[in-house]
C-alpha cells in the first residue's frame, strides 16, 4: 500500500462504522486529500464483524458517498508501530465529549512514547452524532431496533443479517 506522509490516518476498531465515524472521515477529507481508515485490530475483543467484514463494509460506504482519497487497511498492534512504519504523522480522532478528550489524549501520550513524531487531531463529533457509537448501535440492536439514522444503510444491511427481525425506524 503506497501512501504519503500527508496522509492523515483515522483508526478505529470500527465494529460497526457509523454515521458519526462517517461524518468524521468526511472531516479528515476536508483536512487531507489522502485518509487512511485504520481497522485496529484488538485480540483482547470479540468483534461483531471480522476484519474482512468491516473493510467491505467501510469501502461500500465510501463508495455510495462518493468519496475519493480513502485507503482502508487493518493492523494488529500499535497505532505508533503503524505510523512510523509507513513514514506517516498525524492521525485523527472524534471526540463527543469530555471523556472521550482524556481518553484520547491519553492515547496520544501514550503513542508519543513510540513515536514522538506523531501528531494527534481531536475533532469534535457533529452535533447529530455526538451520542452515537459502536457500542450504542450494538445495544439498540441486541434490543432490536434501530434509529435508522446511526449507520449507512450498507451497515445497517449487514445488522439486519446478523439480527434477523431487526427493526430499523
Amino acid at each position: 500500500m503506497r501512501m504519503k506522509q500527508d496522509t492523515i490516518v483515522f483508526q478505529g476498531t470500527f465494529d460497526p462504522f457509523t454515521n458519526g465515524h462517517m461524518a468524521l472521515l468526511r472531516q479528515a477529507l476536508s483536512l487531507s486529500k489522502q485518509v487512511l481508515v485504520l481497522l485496529l485490530v484488538n485480540p483482547a475483543k470479540k468483534p461483531l464483524f471480522c476484519v474482512e467484514e468491516r473493510k467491505n463494509l467501510i469501502a461500500a460506504c465510501v463508495t455510495r458517498a462518493g468519496l475519493s482519497g480513502v485507503q482502508i487497511d487493518a493492523y494488529e498492534g500499535l497505532l505508533a508501530d503503524y505510523m512510523k512504519d509507513h513514514g506517516l504523522v498525524c492521525c485523527v480522532r472524534g471526540v463527543r465529549n469530555g471523556r472521550d478528550a482524556e481518553f484520547e489524549l491519553e492515547n496520544h501520550r501514550l503513542s508519543q512514547t513510540f513515536y514522538p513524531s506523531l501528531k494527534t487531531l481531536l475533532l469534535p463529533a457533529c452535533g447529530a452524532y455526538q451520542d452515537i457509537s459502536s457500542s450504542a448501535v450494538k445495544a439498540a440492536c441486541q434490543a432490536g431496533r434501530l434509529p435508522s439514522g446511526w449507520v449507512p444503510q450498507a451497515v445497517a444491511d449487514a445488522l439486519q443479517k446478523k439480527y434477523p427481525g431487526l427493526l430499523i425506524f
